[in-house]
């Protein structure tokens, strides 16, 4: 049922292509708030598809849509740049689509104490660089499973939906967000290259990694609490009041 609903939007978004069941596969089971991962793959597209259609009526209704909505604005953000999906598509309020990048996670090739050349690792620190400089935070870099190392041997980003643009916040708070996205390079580096960072590179890292046991609240779960409040507040009466107040924060 689920897919035969995926496939009826993939057929509104390109209506000009046949789809059918038998050509998606599930990545990744998710449960309750957590998206189900999908991968539609025919002779002309090859797509992930990120879906809440399992989640609770109150999920769908409120924080599904946000985080739907977080991941298409922050591919959006990037568009044109290397190391992203260069296509994406919002097929409905709680599900999305974007070009599926082949290649493997940063994590799998740690456990099997694979390494990587320095050149690697110069490359995705000068694309979050880009990231940043485009006003959009990562937040889930230190998780070394969104960092893929591509069929031609360069770096590529996914999941998005942690992603946020960091303008609004505070100067010591945009240091700090930033600050994530490179710990989860340096971590990568220490993990996996071959050659050892640069002594200010480390030092940054073992700075940054004291600083995250001092602050209760780390990255990506103070976003997924804005979130939260945000998609709750949402259904509550004064709910655009609130919107407005909080998209000026």
């Amino acid at each position: 049922m689920k897919e035969q609903v995926l496939v009826a939007q993939l057929g509104k978004c390109f209506p000009e292509h046949s789809f059918y069941n038998h050509h998606i596969s599930v990545l990744h089971k998710g449960r309750f708030a957590n998206a189900i991962v999908y991968r539609y793959k025919d002779d002309r597209f090859d797509l992930v598809i990120k879906d809440f259609q399992h989640s609770p009526w109150i999920v769908r209704k409120t924080v599904a849509r946000l985080f739907v909505n977080q991941e298409y604005k922050a591919l959006d953000r990037l568009s044109g740049m290397s190391g992203v999906s260069n296509e994406f598509h919002r097929l409905s309020a709680i599900s999305i689509a974007y070009s599926f990048i082949e290649g493997t996670p940063l994590r799998t090739l740690n456990k099997q104490n694979k390494t990587l050349p320095k050149l690697f690792f110069n490359q995705l620190e000068h694309r979050v660089s880009e990231m940043h400089r485009r006003g959009l935070v990562h937040l889930d870099l230190r998780n070394l499973g969104n960092i893929l190392v591509g069929e031609d041997g360069q770096p590529y980003f996914i999941d998005f939906q942690s992603a946020i643009t960091y303008s609004r916040f505070p100067n010591w708070l945009q240091r700090i967000m930033r600050g994530a996205d490179l710990s989860g390079v340096y971590k990568a580096w220490s993990a996996l290259c071959e050659h050892p960072m640069a002594n200010y590179k480390k030092a940054f890292f073992i700075h940054y990694n004291q600083l995250r046991k001092r602050w209760i609240f780390r990255g990506y779960p103070i976003h997924r609490a804005y979130l939260w409040l945000c998609g709750l507040a949402s259904q509550l009466p004064g709910a655009d009041l609130f919107r407005n107040m909080m998209e000026k924060l």
